[in-house]
């Protein structure tokens, strides 16, 4: 990508609770951190990463409240532009969720930032067993990616969450890699250009995870 002594990863923190450990990968691997605090830093981030636990709304609805969502949107158009999106930070990629909606719109989904075609639903508890899908799993290659040049084919990754973006039509030339649990296949990682984004979570994947932020950002 760049240098690491050039290249300022910009951190989008909305409160989500696991920011600490993707810091700490980030600078494991070499490389300064921005605090993005305004709108006007998005266009302005050589890389941006944005991290993400809890819920969908809550996370659009800050977003939203801080100006972050049309900023966003615009960086992530072309895709040309390096975006890593960790959890919720993959989902809110996709156009929307179930998992929350609209005040008084209780039907309706939440729009995400649409970037990738797709509505995030939840694991089928009678499906799948336990929900939410939480522990070590596997991925399969749908496309080839400097992500994962310093990650062998067995490796898992550490998964939280109870819900999923399906494979459709419309987003499978997104789709990075899938991974299966409880007989469903799901997206668990997207790339488009330089705008990739993880189900899992690196920072939580020891040294797999780290050679993955590594992949990313070299």
């Amino acid at each position: 990508m760049t240098s690491k002594r050039s290249l300022k990863v910009s951190l989008l923190d909305y409160g989500a609770g696991n920011v600490r450990s993707v810091r700490n990968a980030i600078t494991a691997n070499g490389y300064d951190i921005i605090d993005i605090t305004d709108p006007s830093q998005i266009d302005e981030a050589d890389v941006i990463v944005f991290p993400g636990v809890g819920s969908f709304g809550s996370a659009m609805t800050v977003l939203k409240e801080k100006g972050y969502v049309e900023p966003l949107r615009k960086y992530l158009s072309k895709h040309d532009r390096p975006y890593l999106g960790i959890c919720l930070g993959m989902q809110t990629l996709f156009e929307s969720s179930e998992e929350s909606h609209e005040a008084g719109h209780e039907t309706e989904p939440l729009p995400g930032l649409g970037a990738v075609p797709g509505k995030v639903v939840k694991f089928d508890e009678t499906q799948v067993g336990a929900v939410p899908h939480i522990g070590w799993n596997g991925r399969i290659d749908h496309q080839s990616s400097p992500v994962f040049r310093h990650v062998g084919n067995d490796e898992e990754m550490y998964f939280v969450h109870s819900y999923y973006a399906p494979i459709v039509d419309e987003n499978k030339e997104w789709v990075l890699t899938s991974t299966t649990y409880g007989g469903v296949r799901y997206v668990s990682s997207v790339q488009r250009g330089a705008v990739v984004a993880t189900q899992f979570h690196p920072e939580k994947s020891g040294r797999t995870g780290l050679n993955i932020v590594e992949g990313f950002l070299e």
